[in-house]
């Protein structure tokens, strides 16, 4: 009996170990990069000892000034002796308060242990401090607030098309109508094209010598080709963007709105066309309101994605011309160019932020009646 009762928890124990190997492991490590700050701080003693007690700490590369010295015999391993000194320095925290201790001569650099006045930090201890730095360097960042912009932009633009379009092709597939397994095939091409092959696809089609210029020039539309990606018109950018975008995803929404609708008892959709209920008016009362768990789903799953939008972006618009937050992110963590995992770290837990609010928006507002009524 004790058995059966653990036999679930078992079969769930490989989820579990996955989720925390890969998921939780690295959102802790992720979230101690970007607020934990790694350094150095020297370390001053009341006394000349090592072992003396702490009277405070100053950061590497503090001027401070030496207000004593103390010279001490050092013993090397071949038995001879060697001066080495101790100095009562001043100097400013990180707090800006003005502290005074003992540091030895071999975290100070000073020009003559014996005669100067003044030296600087330039080693101790290794130690780990929480800091918010690294949030207000990404809020500050002259770049975060266009690719937070272009993000939102993108997720407006893209969701709203990627629906409608689902719903219809998943309205098409359902009526099973002559040649409809045909329309599945041609629906499904875009799930087998990955982010970048995507984005190249349709540059291709965009740029100065693409089909689509090809086309309009060849149909005498235009006379000579119009240069739609360039800099300065990131509105051609935003189109081409959002157009690859939805080729590329909009199969996913219609695989989870078709499992939907096959799920949908076919008693309310027959009754409202008995009661005289036309097309609009069953997918708005009928179909749509049983919908809204697996549009919830869609929802959340195709935000999250929208969110993190990184390849096609960089196909289209280049690297520095337009820019969302994924791409800072990598542009961050790039060792050619800032190397900062730090940094990288806050962008991808602002993401993972937004993405959470997201969800947690549309698991209150994407709710089924059944849902709301227990809520109640």
């Amino acid at each position: 009996m004790k058995k059966t009762k653990l036999l679930p928890y078992l079969l769930l124990l490989p989820s579990m170990i996955y989720l925390l190997l890969f998921f939780a492991y690295p959102m802790l490590e992720s979230f101690q990069l970007a607020f934990r700050r790694e350094g150095q701080f020297l370390n001053l003693r009341v006394e000349p000892q090592d072992e003396a007690a702490v009277v405070g700490t100053l950061a590497l590369q503090t001027d401070v000034t030496v207000l004593e010295r103390q010279r001490l015999e050092e013993t090397l391993p071949n038995g001879r002796t060697r001066p080495f000194y101790w100095f009562r320095v001043e100097g400013l925290d990180t707090a800006g308060t003005t502290i005074e201790g003992w540091a030895s001569q071999a975290n100070l650099f000073i020009e003559s242990r014996t005669e100067s006045t003044t030296a600087r930090v330039v080693g101790g201890e290794s130690a780990r401090e929480w800091t918010l730095d690294y949030v207000n360097r990404m809020l500050n960042d002259y770049r975060f607030g266009s690719a937070l912009g272009t993000t939102i932009l993108l997720v407006v633009l893209i969701l709203p098309l990627q629906f409608i379009l689902a719903i219809i092709m998943a309205l098409v597939l359902q009526a099973q109508i002559r040649g409809s397994s045909l329309f599945l095939y041609i629906f499904a091409i875009p799930l087998g094209i990955s982010d970048l092959a995507s984005g190249i696809i349709w540059y291709s089609i965009f740029t100065q010598r693409g089909f689509l210029n090809s086309f309009l020039v060849g149909t005498g539309v235009l006379e000579s080709p119009y240069i739609f990606i360039r800099v300065g018109n990131e509105s051609w950018m935003i189109a081409a963007i959002v157009l690859a975008e939805v080729w590329r995803a909009t199969s996913i929404v219609m695989v989870i709105v078709v499992s939907g609708l096959q799920a949908l008892p076919r008693d309310y959709i027959e009754a409202g066309q008995v009661f005289g209920a036309n097309l609009w008016q069953r997918l708005r009362y009928i179909i749509l309101p049983l919908l809204k768990p697996s549009l919830q789903v869609a929802l959340i799953l195709r935000t999250i994605l929208a969110l993190q939008v990184f390849a096609v972006v960089v196909a289209i618009a280049g690297r520095d011309v337009l820019s969302v937050l994924a791409y800072e992110t990598y542009r961050w963590y790039d060792p050619q160019r800032f190397n900062s995992p730090n940094m990288a770290a806050v962008y991808a837990g602002f993401i993972m932020l937004l993405s959470l609010g997201v969800s947690l928006f549309y698991l209150r507002a994407v709710r089924s009646e059944e849902e709301a009524a227990k809520l109640l």
